[in-house]
């Protein structure tokens, strides 16, 4: 009796080691996917930020950056000594300072800084009077901007604040490169979008010294503070940072500081330059979060770390699961030794796998539907019914081809794809569209699987997620990259891509082909006397007089400020009866143009009229390069600008 006793409380022992050594592993790993899926969150955040801003910034660059004006004062100003240099930094300046005013400092850029070829400062918008000093030796992005004449985008240290950096080379329309210039993002600006895609309480950005208070001038370092984590870095104080000043001042984020300092492998994380997160338990039991994402410079260099701090609850949830599971573990292990340990064993992996099933099922932000082998609906889960706009019971025992797939492209004679995979027992992957209940068409990306048994078709699970948005987002983003903002008028990249074409099919068919350059004549006076406003209605409507006028076969774009291109096709054969049709087509655009235009300023009536220059040119069979003919039609213009505008010159 002893001996079955002794036996028996080994085997309960070793059940006990078991149960709870397997569940505690589970346990680590379920905390270290948590810990991970915040990392991530945060790093898909900051970059997703930062591509946003790319994109209108890139769109500032090419549409306000690239003035033939701006251009003719960097111009001036690139060989000119300081004495030269000085009122055409405050031509620049002035020029300028409505996009800085007005655009930049809204969107949040802190930065609008022009430089030199030589990569020494030319203009400092943010900081007037500190212009002059030699830039390329301490910041790569202004140097390789400069050598290399491409675009350098990241983040970087200054003279003045470190930031996300975007640093244009100018290369005007004769390839002559007059600089850099460079707008750059306060973490500020960064940080306020994160905050809008991320769960945290607070953020904050922590500098390696190397790239701040080591590069500023003396006078800036009062805008650094050391920080508490670390000396080997500092962050922008409450003079500089908004974000940062409420972070130092937030009782969350001095609590979570304190019990980061207290975790010993926190300072080895932290010298490592990489993204991480550490999870913290204070003495209450209450859990809290901090998520590292490492930032490097232009040079690829570790930077610094951008920081979110929070409260955890997903981990005290956690461990209050597991707490009730080792309890109650005990407690059934204690009742059930041997035959029923066995059986708890195999109810709990049962319990675990429809756990983890149910979880995907209902949590999954993809729908997904079972259907039998005849593609009748059995199983729809809560995301598919909101995709769908149905309820459940409104969408099985019915056929799911016929509910609520739509064939757009496809003939009546034609198969579905669909109900072919499942006819043939495959896996079906591609972009369907599906029907909502209130008759709405909506895009979704479509895995659709079968399921089968001992050889046998018994049903299929076809997962879906709604892609509409994004198809939208992608096709806006396409719009924006290849159109005007204002006028909404194909820009220079569109035009430059038609351009080249039309020149190749004239290789083909021996047509000939023009290019007529458009400038308004006295715009600036417009801009200067009556302000931006009336000068971007009046661009507007010159674009529209422009469109109507030419034939739908023809291009309007707009090459940059007041200057618009119309690239025109089928000129016929005979040159010179190209060049006059061409010329004609220019008398009928500066008729159109001619026509009063009626404006309001403060609610009163302002009429105004204005003509423009206009010069173009023929091609045909590749006889000019793209540039031979931009060029030939820009000089026709500026032939008319000096012989009294308002006419127009086809070479």
């Amino acid at each position: 009796m002893r001996r079955i006793l002794l036996l028996t409380t080994l085997f309960a022992l070793s059940c006990y080691g078991l149960f709870f050594g397997y569940t505690y592993s589970v346990m680590q790993k379920e905390k270290e996917m948590l810990i991970e899926n915040q990392n991530k969150n945060l790093s898909i955040a900051y970059n997703a930020v930062t591509q946003m801003y790319r994109i209108s910034i890139e769109n500032y660059f090419q549409s306000s950056i690239m003035k033939p004006s701006v251009l003719n004062i960097l111009r001036q100003a690139k060989f000119a000594d300081e004495k030269t240099k000085a009122p055409l930094r405050g031509s620049l300046y002035r020029l300028l300072y409505p996009l800085y005013h007005d655009t930049l400092l809204p969107f949040g850029i802190r930065q609008f800084h022009f430089h030199t070829v030589l990569g020494e400062s030319f203009l400092r918008f943010h900081a007037l009077t500190e212009n002059g000093d030699p830039l390329a030796d301490i910041r790569p992005s202004i140097k390789q901007a400069n050598i290399n004449k491409k675009t350098i985008i990241g983040f970087e240290g200054g003279r003045i604040y470190p930031g996300f950096r975007y640093v244009f080379p100018i290369i005007d329309k004769n390839n002559e490169h007059l600089g850099s210039v460079e707008l750059s993002l306060p973490y500020d600006s960064i940080e306020r979008e994160l905050l809008k895609l991320l769960p945290c309480q607070n953020n904050i950005l922590l500098f390696k010294k190397s790239i701040t208070t080591d590069l500023v001038f003396k006078e800036h370092k009062k805008y650094f503070s050391p920080s508490v984590l670390s000396d080997d870095f500092v962050i922008e104080n409450s003079k500089l940072s908004k974000s940062s000043a409420q972070a130092l001042t937030s009782p969350l984020v001095q609590k979570i500081n304190t019990l980061l300092l207290e975790e010993p492998s926190f300072k080895i994380a932290l010298d490592t330059g990489k993204n991480f997160s550490v999870l913290m338990v204070d003495s209450m039991g209450e859990s809290y979060i901090a998520s590292f994402h490492a930032i490097v410079d232009i040079s690829n260099q570790f930077a610094g770390y951008a920081i979110t701090y929070g409260i955890f609850p997903e981990y005290s949830e956690l461990q209050k699961k597991y707490f009730i599971l080792f309890a109650f573990g005990s407690v059934v292990i204690s009742l059930l030794v041997g035959a029923v340990y066995l059986l708890l064993i195999q109810r709990k992996r049962i319990f675990f796998e429809k756990m983890q099933f149910e979880t995907i099922i209902k949590k999954t932000a993809s729908g997904i539907i079972l259907t039998d082998s005849k593609g009748m609906i059995t199983f729809i889960n809560h995301s598919g019914c909101n995709i769908l706009g149905y309820k459940p019971h409104e969408l099985l025992g019915t056929v799911a081809h016929a509910r609520i797939h739509v064939h757009d492209t496809l003939h009546k004679d034609e198969e579905c794809h669909i109900m072919e995979s499942i006819k043939l027992q495959r896996t079906y992957i591609a972009e369907e569209t599906f029907r909502t209940k209130e008759g709405h068409h909506i895009i979704v990306n479509l895995t659709s699987t079968p399921f089968i048994l001992d050889s046998k078709h018994t049903g299929t699970v076809i997962m879906f997620r709604n892609i509409t948005q994004e198809k939208q987002d992608q096709e806006l983003i396409q719009h924006l990259a290849y159109y005007d903002n204002l006028t909404d008028l194909p820009n220079r990249k569109l035009l430059l891509d038609r351009l080249a074409y039309t020149m190749s099919m004239s290789n083909r068919i021996l047509e000939y082909c023009g290019l007529l350059f458009v400038d308004i004549d006295n715009f600036k006076s417009l801009n200067d006397t009556k302000g931006h406003d009336i000068g971007d209605m009046l661009l507007i409507s010159v674009a529209k007089r422009l469109k109507e006028t030419v034939r739908i076969s023809d291009t309007v774009s707009r090459f940059g400020g007041d200057e618009f291109v119309i690239l025109v096709t089928k000129l016929g054969t005979d040159e010179q009866q190209a060049k006059a049709e061409l010329k004609n087509l220019g008398h009928k655009l500066l008729h159109a143009l001619s026509r009063e235009y009626s404006f309001k300023i403060n609610n009163q009536p302002f009429i105004y009229h204005c003509t423009a220059s206009i010069g173009g040119t023929t091609f045909l069979d590749n006889n000019k390069t793209i540039n031979q003919v931009l060029k030939d039609s820009d000089m026709a213009m500026y032939h008319v600008k000096k012989n009294g505008k308002n006419e127009i010159c086809i070479l």
